[in-house]
């Protein structure tokens, strides 16, 4: 038996999530987590991501800097999960960590090559534990041709295969994705895209409305009405009705993007609440369109991230889909629980991408490993 950390920090800019997984067996392997938490960033921090992660206030330097900037972060996260958990990092044979994405171009975007790039130098964190680490899982999935995400569909196969029931794992972190696994327990039936935005939009709206990292609960967008005119046109967006392998992320729902869309919904409303509402709805139907266009019957849907949480989200989705709606026992930790079993793949030499999911042309081995600077 071995212990792992696995380390997500996503598109939502929530902060940096940690997991510490048991691991178990041999050829058949058990994970189950010890513990788990999740750290805030650095409201400084955040803006500093923000502006990197936009051409127009990005600089070679800010992103050299802040490259080992978030790599320092996750360190003082790490420790004050020891502190917080008592993880005795002895035990911890290596750490895995997604990084922080500031661009995602799958499709040759603008006419520049199919690229990815996650941050948070894994150099830093392996000198200041002496531990190996895991990082960079995206890339070498994109080298072959495919889209380098999602990559979570692996790991709800692994741990979700069975002969009874089709499953559709719903995330709603920054961005929104789905898993759908049928009950023929075949890996090549995996279906799994991006299923638009999650929480990105809701939360800067909150933040330039309110003055509030999100909407608890969703007890805001409970409180107002769906503006069904901008409503109906943003499900109208051509990435909805793209075939998969398909994923997407800031580059398309950023700042101008949201600034537009709130100007749109105030041409018929002044109430801020209607606003968050109707942006709320958005991204509940996005789910409800993509499962009725791509996705074949489905017995029940699991939700996981920080929109499962948002109580107007579960209950359009309850409303608008047949399927029985299940908030995941996992909603928050899934993500971090997730790459500390790609980074044991890593570390097994065995492929972890699924091609029908990525469009990649082979399975491959995903990751990049740092070693520790010295033996222990």
């Amino acid at each position: 038996m071995m212990k792992a950390i696995g380390m997500m920090s996503g598109t939502s800019l929530d902060g940096i999530d940690i997991c510490l997984v048991d691991i178990s067996g041999k050829d058949d392997y058990n994970y189950k987590i010890d513990k788990f938490q999740s750290y805030s960033y650095d409201k400084t921090l955040v803006n500093k991501i923000k502006e990197i992660s936009k051409n127009d206030t990005s600089t070679v330097q800010k992103i050299c800097s802040l490259n080992y900037e978030i790599g320092y972060a996750y360190v003082d996260a790490i420790k004050q999960f020891i502190k917080d958990t008592g993880c005795n990092m002895t035990e911890v044979e290596f750490i895995a960590i997604h990084g922080q994405t500031i661009w995602h171009n799958p499709g040759q975007m603008d006419g520049y090559f199919s690229s990815t790039l996650q941050i948070g130098e894994p150099a830093v964190i392996a000198y200041a534990f002496n531990k190996k680490v895991i990082s960079n899982f995206r890339t070498m999935d994109m080298a072959a041709g495919g889209s380098g995400a999602p990559l979570i569909p692996f790991v709800n196969y692994q741990l979700n295969k069975n002969n009874y029931k089709n499953l559709a794992f719903q995330n709603i972190g920054g961005i929104g994705n789905v898993c759908y696994l049928p009950k023929s327990k075949k890996l090549s039936d995996v279906i799994a895209f991006d299923t638009g935005p999650g929480n990105m939009l809701i939360d800067g709206a909150m933040l330039k409305l309110y003055h509030l990292d999100y909407d608890e609960s969703g007890n805001i967008a409970i409180s107002g009405k769906i503006v069904h005119e901008v409503l109906n046109e943003l499900l109208e967006d051509p990435y909805l009705y793209s075939k998969y392998p398909k994923s997407t992320g800031r580059e398309k729902y950023n700042e101008e993007y949201l600034d537009n869309l709130i100007a749109k919904i105030k041409v018929y409303t002044n109430k801020n609440e209607d606003v968050i509402a109707t942006i709320t709805a958005y991204t509940a139907y996005t789910i409800i369109k993509e499962y009725k266009l791509f996705l074949p019957d489905i017995d029940e849907v699991i939700l996981s991230g920080g929109g499962a949480h948002n109580k107007f989200i579960v209950k359009l989705l309850q409303k608008n889909l047949k399927a029985k709606i299940t908030i995941s026992n996992q909603i928050d930790a899934y993500e971090a629980f997730g790459f500390a079993i790609l980074g044991h793949m890593t570390l097994l030499n065995k492929p972890s991408n699924l091609p029908a999911v990525t469009g990649a042309k082979k399975y491959v081995i995903l990751g990049n490993i740092t070693n520790p600077p010295c033996e222990e």
